[in-house]
């Protein structure tokens, strides 16, 4: 499966695709704000396990590779997966020299209109650090809403959702 929006391409994570993510979440830059800090080999592959556990559930679905359409340089993971009847999650990461440049906008931006088209979820709903004000930003920009704080593996969580009905 390969979908495009403008400037990206995206197509799931595969097994082979295991040194892209290694190069994603061992950087602790874009680790800062989804675990903390840069995950070991062994959470790393133990997260890309899961990952590809989502693919293979959902042929529509899953975790992305995010490459520039010009160029196909690896940018990072956009992800739209299922979490329950009639709800999806959406999410991305982006490699630090891709930051600034609008990407997690049109990631978030044509996988919304991607859920919309399937036409299966309600609901979507995506978890930000609340220190990470670019991407809270980038969420509002597509008028998700905070609904609930918490936690998410013992970081501070703001769950944003946006209705689809």
């Amino acid at each position: 499966m390969k979908l495009q929006s403008k400037r990206l391409t995206f197509t799931r994570y595969a097994p082979a695709d295991l040194p892209l993510y290694l190069q994603l979440v061992s950087d602790a830059r874009v680790m800062e704000h989804i675990a903390g800090r840069a995950l070991t080999g062994e959470e790393a592959r133990a997260r890309f396990e899961k990952a590809l556990s989502f693919n293979a559930k959902d042929g529509e679905t899953g975790n992305f590779k995010a490459h520039t359409r010009e160029g196909g340089r690896y940018i990072g993971l956009a992800k739209l997966t299922v979490a329950g009847e009639g709800e999806a999650e959406i999410g991305y990461a982006l490699l630090p020299e891709f930051w600034g440049q609008q990407y997690a906008t049109e990631i978030v931006d044509y996988f919304v209109a991607y859920a919309r088209r399937l036409n299966r979820f309600r609901r979507l709903f995506a978890i930000v650090d609340p220190g990470n004000p670019p991407s809270i930003r980038v969420l509002e920009k597509f008028a998700f809403q905070p609904y609930q704080e918490g936690e998410i593996d013992g970081l501070p969580a703001v769950y944003y959702e946006l209705l689809l009905v």
